[in-house]
C-alpha cells in the first residue's frame, strides 16, 4: 500500500498509486520519500552535474514539489513573516516564470526557535495549494492566478505552539488535509479543495508537533494517519472519526508517518519509541504494534522505508538501517552532519542529504556501502529535496539548486 496520490481534476481515478517519475507533488513526494525515476543523479559537485541555481526571496524551509515541467516552492519575508511567496519555475532551466505575493493575515516574530515558511505546498495537475505559519492557506492555478484563500486563524483562533507551525496540508482524495497539533485546541481539518470549505474538523488529543500526516487506504476505508506528541492514530477520511490509537509513543513530535504495506512506521526520537504499526482496522489494541526500535532514531527527517528495509537519521547524524518485519538493525554509520532533510530512496539508491549540503549515497541494502560522498555548491543549510527523473531539486534556505543535466 502506498501513498494517497490524489490526481485532482483527472480523468482517472485518485487512488493509491506512486507519483510517477516526473512528478514530485507534496512534502516528501507521495508522503513515502521514493521516487520511480529509474535514473538519479550520482555524483555533484561545484564544477559538475549542477544545471542551475535559483535565488528565493526571503527564507524557507519548505520543500520543492514539481509537476512534470515546473517546480513550485514558497518562502516568507519581513521582521514579522508578514510577506508570503509562491513561487514557480521551469524545471529545464530554472528561469521564475512567476511571483506571487501574499500579506499573512498575522504578524509572527522571525526567530531561530519559530519555523519559517515550513509547510510543504500540494501540487495537482492544475492547482498548487500553499499553507504558511500566519494560517493562511491558498489555491492557485498552474498560472499563478488564486482560486480561493482563507485563514486558519481567523476561522479558529491563534495558533499557540512555540515554534510555530512546522506540518505540510495532505491531498486526500478531494480533499486538503491540515493537522494543528498544538498547546490549546489541536485540531485535524479536512477542506474541500474545490472550493476551500471545511469538510469537517475533528478536535482530539494530539500533543504538539510539527509532523504531518498522512493518507492510506485501509479496506474500503481512506484513512488519515496522525502522529503527534505520545500518540498514534487513525481516523476516517470522510466523517473525521477516530478509528484507533496507539499511546506510549514519545519524541514523536517531527517526523511524519511512513506507510509501507499493511504497516505504518511511526518515526520517533526517543530510542524505544519508534515503532511499526499495523493498520488493519480489526487488529486489537493490544497487537497493533508490530514492533518498537531498541536504538534507532529519527529526529528532523522522517523515516524512509525502501526495499523492505527502514532507514532513520538521528539528531547526531547516525544514520540506521532496519528490517521492516523485525525491527532488527542491520547497519549504522555517522553522517558528516545531521539531516533536516528527509532521506530520499530511488534507483536503487539511499540518498543522505545532510543540512550542511554534503549527501552521502548509499546502494539500498542489508550492508553499509557507500556510492558517493557530494558537496552542494550552494550557502544555507538544506531543508528539503524532490527527486524527478534525472534530477533533484534542493531546497536551502533562500536558493533552488538543480542536480543532474
Amino acid at each position: 500500500m502506498r501513498y494517497l496520490l490524489a490526481l485532482l481534476l483527472l480523468s482517472i481515478p485518485a487512488g493509491l498509486v506512486a507519483a510517477p517519475p516526473d512528478v514530485w507533488p507534496g512534502f516528501r513526494g507521495s508522503g513515502d520519500s521514493i521516487s520511480e525515476a529509474k535514473q538519479l543523479p550520482l555524483k555533484w559537485s561545484a564544477t559538475e552535474n549542477i544545471a542551475w541555481t535559483a535565488e528565493l526571496p526571503g527564507f524557507g524551509q519548505s520543500s520543492p514539489v514539481v509537476w512534470k515541467d515546473k517546480v513550485f516552492v514558497t518562502s516568507v519575508d519581513g521582521e514579522f513573516k508578514d510577506t508570503l511567496y509562491v513561487l514557480c519555475f521551469d524545471l529545464a532551466t530554472g528561469k521564475q516564470l512567476w511571483k506571487k505575493t501574499f500579506e499573512g493575515s498575522i504578524k509572527v516574530k522571525v526567530s531561530d526557535y519559530v519555523s519559517k515558511g515550513a509547510p510543504t505546498p500540494i501540487v495537482t495537475a492544475d492547482r498548487v495549494f500553499a499553507l504558511f505559519e500566519s494560517g493562511d492557506l491558498f489555491a492557485l492555478d498552474h498560472t499563478g492566478k488564486e482560486l480561493w484563500q482563507r485563514s486558519l486563524v481567523k476561522d479558529f483562533g491563534n495558533f499557540s505552539g512555540q515554534h510555530g507551525l512546522g506540518t505540510s496540508p495532505v491531498l486526500a482524495g478531494d480533499a486538503v488535509l491540515v493537522l494543528v497539533a498544538q498547546a490549546k485546541s489541536p485540531y485535524l481539518l479536512a477542506v474541500d479543495a474545490a472550493t476551500g470549505k471545511d469538510r469537517w474538523r475533528t478536535e482530539d488529543a494530539f500533543g504538539s508537533s510539527w509532523s504531518s500526516p498522512a493518507v492510506v487506504k485501509v479496506g474500503d476505508t481512506l484513512t488519515a494517519l496522525v502522529s503527534s506528541s505520545g500518540l498514534a492514530a487513525g481516523f476516517d477520511m470522510k466523517t473525521g472519526k477516530r478509528l484507533w490509537e496507539v499511546d506510549s509513543l514519545k519524541g514523536n513530535t517531527v517526523a511524519s508517518p511512513t506507510v509501507f504495506g499493511d504497516h505504518v512506521l511511526m518515526g520517533s526520537s526517543d530510542k524505544a519509541s519508534q515503532m511499526v504499526v499495523r493498520l488493519d482496522g480489526e487488529v486489537a489494541a493490544e497487537k497493533r504494534v508490530a514492533w518498537r526500535s531498541s536504538g534507532a532514531t529519527s529526529s528532523f527527517g522522517s523515516p524512509l522505508v525502501y526495499k523492505d528495509l527502514a532507514y532513520s537519521v538521528s539528531r547526531d547524524g547516525i544514520a540506521v538501517c532496519l528490517d521492516t518485519k523485525t525491527g532488527k538493525e542491520h547497519w549504522d554509520t555517522r553522517l558528516p552532519a545531521s539531516c533536516w532533510a528527509s532521506p530520499v530512496g530511488g534507483a536503487g539508491r539511499v540518498y543522505f542529504f545532510t543540512r550542511d549540503g554534503v549527501c552521502i549515497v548509499a546502494k539500498a541494502g542489508t550492508e553499509f556501502e557507500q556510492l558517493a560522498e557530494n558537496k552542494l555548491p550552494a550557502k544555507g543549510k538544506v531543508y528539503g529535496v524532490a527527486a524527478v527523473e534525472g534530477a533533484f531539486i534542493v531546497r536551502t534556505d533562500s536558493a533552488l539548486v538543480r542536480i543532474g543535466k
